[in-house]
């Protein structure tokens, strides 16, 4: 082995084989063939099971499926062309490690690749790199299942730090990386962390043309800057396939603001085009509550009190809820304990949160450093980015600005939680704090400490830590839920007594307990404020006594590394642990069937719809039916946007003629006697298509969804004006006329008809012009946007069989352009790699 090859590679190796061994000791289950249990891979799983079936049968995924919400492209929830190139790469990346060791590995070396491209010492590049990984956002998410927003996140500091080769003047290299890196993060569809991706490349952009400009050498500038334009393109284009076929959909779901209906909505909350507010902002950081990037536990932590079926409490045992339970109610200690892991320890301003936003105390406290003493054009194109991402997770606590945003800012209004900006400080904060003690660390190696800033930091540190102290004594830890708890334990001591002194007694309770669950909230606060101190003093002391020349570099480095890294993995740990993980036979289990399952399945004659009612929550936010049938509920986060209106305006009120031309043959229900699912048929669904007597043509969309409060759809079709022309003539009664269901592959569906008059035909099938296409006896007709949501079409005399298929144009235009792209992609890094080669050869070796 080359001995000085190996030398410069070792301090890399040994980084990127701590982080393997720090992710597999964090994750030790995932070894053992166990699982996270997601809650939203479990909703996926039902999602997509129907497409899987398909591919199992047919060999290939469908474009479409029938089994959410009356139907909706497949595309959007599993779909071949999206995955097969990026799970070979993001193998390579991960070293074939299962979820979530992958999840941590490839955050870690994403962000050490953009560590070195800045030129941090490796043992710096580290620490940054497993703060960057840990940061307790990362293990949140994991915990719940957002698995396509982690591999996003992961894949954040390799485009950042590609684009930073561009700046520095290697072209092909940077050019190339940046468009694999981009284009493998686009490839995860999550649009919303490559938006704050785009963030932080512009303010970095902006910042590198105003250092080119003071240095009045703006030609680098102009290159790098269409070099990193196309290489970004060519990057999207070479995922085209993922994310182009979507685009079309995007337009028609609720994210793309896609609604016909005006009736009963505030025009203040709705945006053109997006969401409405009121929905988008629901998950707003409170702007105090950003101080648990210090100290987690400000708010309380986590409003979650059950993982994986299994009690959990920011708590922890001997609460004062516990003892005032114990006290007032005479319950043993440890139902009294029992009972206070129920309650809630947030108390902030969000609906509620798996866990604190934590960047690590020591991470921020290097932070404050590198605030004061970095001097570099990085700096502000970091600070920008920062506070951008803080201003933007405040959301409609700082609605002056984002509500401006929302209304202005291209593309801004189709996300939602805007508390997931604060992916953006997460990656700036330990990247500065990395340069903050770089430029400590060399400006001591030459002798050119300046002790006024480094004193101006420490000032501004305490300055940061007194506020912290202040809050705690100053806040009344009250959360906006409390009244509505202190009702509900009320109620639960009166049980339903109307007497005064009970009532009196029982409310007396309910505020005991109420104050003393704030009091413990206070405590958490106060031990999570403690830890912070300590870590910081610990730092601080090292950082010090190196500068005096007390200790050693590597000393001080290494404890760095150590106390930063315990600090974010044992916080991190309180949110995903082994709790976290059950066997996979376990965690699929949630996706058996039930006996109404088995009794429906049982039915295979013609097509049918299920409405599952017994979820124990909203039908329209699981996706548990969609495993088994071909469900009217199911869960997306983009569901169509028509979809949506009919549930919010007749599917909400119980409409039975909306519920039949869905055809939902069942339904089903909780039992009463025993709460186990039953099963109610519903003899009148109008089945998969039928002949209607007369047309009733309306205005507009509010005149369509309020006709079906009113109409026998059995007899009467309601069309709008604007498809007058395309639904054909009028129905000419035919009493020996009919129409059948032949077959249905999900991306083509069969009828056969006979008349002896012209006739119009309603079929139970969701109407979507972005690909649908109609054919009578295999020549291309027009069909129509029926009862609000459904498809119509016009059938002339005699014998015919009539077939819809969808063919989306976007899908196959995809594919084109991403195998040319990747063609392009592969060139470019292996001429990079080939420039970068020669370089270094020509380059003299410094002795």
């Amino acid at each position: 082995m080359n001995s000085a090859w190996f030398k410069k590679a070792a301090p890399h190796l040994y980084a990127v084989l701590a982080f393997l061994v720090i992710a597999i000791i964090y994750c030790q289950p995932a070894l053992m063939g166990k699982v996270v249990e997601q809650h939203d891979t479990l909703g996926w799983r039902g999602m997509a099971q129907q497409s899987f079936e398909f591919k199992e049968k047919y060999g290939y995924f469908p474009l479409w499926t029938n089994s959410m919400f009356g139907g909706m492209p497949a595309f959007a929830i599993a779909f071949e062309g999206t995955v097969i190139q990026t799970i070979y790469l993001q193998n390579l990346l991960t070293l074939w490690m299962p979820v979530p060791v992958s999840f941590f590995f490839l955050a870690c070396i994403s962000f050490y690749f953009m560590g070195i491209v800045f030129r941090l010492k490796p043992l710096i590049a580290a620490m940054a790199a497993i703060a960057f990984a840990w940061a307790t956002y990362d293990p949140v998410i994991i915990a719940v299942g957002h698995n396509t927003k982690m591999w996003a996140i992961a894949y954040m500091p390799a485009v950042i730090a590609s684009l930073v080769l561009i700046f520095q003047g290697r072209y092909l290299l940077g050019a190339g990386l940046l468009a694999l890196f981009f284009g493998l993060q686009t490839s995860t569809q999550h649009v919303q962390v490559v938006y704050y991706t785009a963030i932080i490349m512009a303010c970095m952009s902006v910042a590198y043309l105003v250092h080119s400009i003071r240095a009045k050498n703006v030609k680098p500038v102009i290159i790098s800057g269409l070099v990193a334009l196309g290489a970004g393109l060519l990057g999207i284009a070479s995922y085209a396939i993922s994310w182009y076929p979507l685009q079309d959909y995007a337009k028609e779901t609720m994210r793309g603001g896609r609604s016909e209906i005006t009736i009963g909505k505030d025009s203040t909350n709705l945006t053109k085009g997006g969401l409405d507010k009121d929905y988008a902002f629901g998950w707003s950081y409170g702007i105090s509550e950003t101080m648990t990037f210090m100290v987690p536990r400000v708010y309380g932590g986590s409003s979650s009190t059950v993982v994986a079926g299994k009690p959990r409490s920011e708590f922890g045992e001997d609460t004062k809820v516990s003892q005032v339970i114990q006290e007032k109610t005479g319950m043993s200690e440890d139902q009294a304990d029992g009972f206070a892991q129920q309650l809630p320890a947030y108390w902030g301003d969000q609906p509620g949160t798996s866990g604190p936003v934590y960047l690590g105390a020591i991470i921020c406290a290097l932070f404050i450093l590198g605030l004061i003493n970095v001097k570099s054009w990085h700096k502000g194109w970091i600070i920008a980015a920062t506070i951008i991402g803080i201003f933007l997770a405040w959301g409609k606590n700082f609605s002056s600005l984002n509500y401006f945003l929302f209304d202005y800012l291209p593309l801004y209004n189709k996300f939602r939680a805007p508390s997931m900006a604060l992916i953006i400080p997460q990656l700036t904060f330990p990247l500065l704090a990395g340069l903050g003690l770089q430029q400590f660390i060399e400006a001591k190696e030459a002798g050119t400490l300046d002790w006024k800033k480094l004193k101006l930091a420490g000032y501004v540190l305490g300055g940061v830590l007194v506020l912290f102290i202040g809050f705690y004594v100053m806040a009344d830890f009250t959360s906006p839920n409390d009244s509505q708890l202190k009702q509900q334990l009320t109620s639960m001591m009166a049980q339903g007594q109307q007497n005064p002194e009970i009532q009196q007694q029982a409310q007396s309770f309910a505020q005991s307990v109420v104050s003393a669950l704030q009091d413990d909230r206070q405590t958490i606060y106060g031990k999570d404020l403690l830890r912070a101190l300590a870590l910081i003093l610990l730092a601080v002391g090292l950082l010090y006594y190196y500068a005096k020349g007390s200790i050693k570099l590597s000393f001080v480095l290494l404890g760095l590394v150590a106390l930063s890294s315990l600090d974010l993995i044992t916080v991190g740990r309180r949110y995903l642990n082994a709790d976290n993980f059950v066997d996979k036979e376990e965690f699929e289990a949630g996706l058996s069937p039930n006996a109404a399952d088995l009794q429906i399945l049982q039915d295979t004659k013609q097509p049918y719809r299920v409405f599952d009612r017994a979820t124990g929550g909203s039908p329209f936010e699981s996706a548990r039916a969609s495993y088994f049938h071909n469900s009217i509920g199911g869960y997306s986060p983009a569901k169509l946007g028509l979809y949506q209106d009919l549930i919010e305006h007749q599917l909400s009120k119980g409409n039975m003629e909306v519920y039949n031309m869905l055809n939902t043959r069942y339904f089903i229900m909780q039992n009463p006697a025993d709460g186990q699912p039953v099963v109610q048929m519903n003899p009148n669904a109008y089945g998969p298509v039928w002949l209607v007597k007369q047309l009733q043509f309306v205005a507009d969309g509010n005149a369509e969804i309020q006709a079906l409060d009113s109409t026998n759809l059995r007899e009467v079709a309601v069309v709008q004006e604007k498809f007058k022309e395309a639904a054909g003539t009028a129905p000419v009664y035919d009493s020996t006329a009919s129409i059948s269901w032949v077959e249905n592959r999900n991306d083509v569906v069969v009828y056969k008809s006979s008349s002896a008059s012209p006739q119009f035909a309603v079929f139970s099938e969701i109407y979507y012009d972005k690909g649908w296409n109609a054919y009578l006896d295999g020549k291309l007709v027009p069909h129509v946007k029926t009862n609000y949501l459904l498809r119509g079409m016009g059938i002339p005399a005699g014998q015919h069989t009539i077939e819809f298929k969808f063919e989306p144009k976007a899908v196959a235009l995809s594919k084109t352009i991403t195998t040319a792209s990747t063609i392009i992609l592969l060139l470019l890094l292996v001429s990079g790699a080939v420039v970068e080669y020669r370089k270094k050869k020509e380059t003299p070796e410094v002795s």
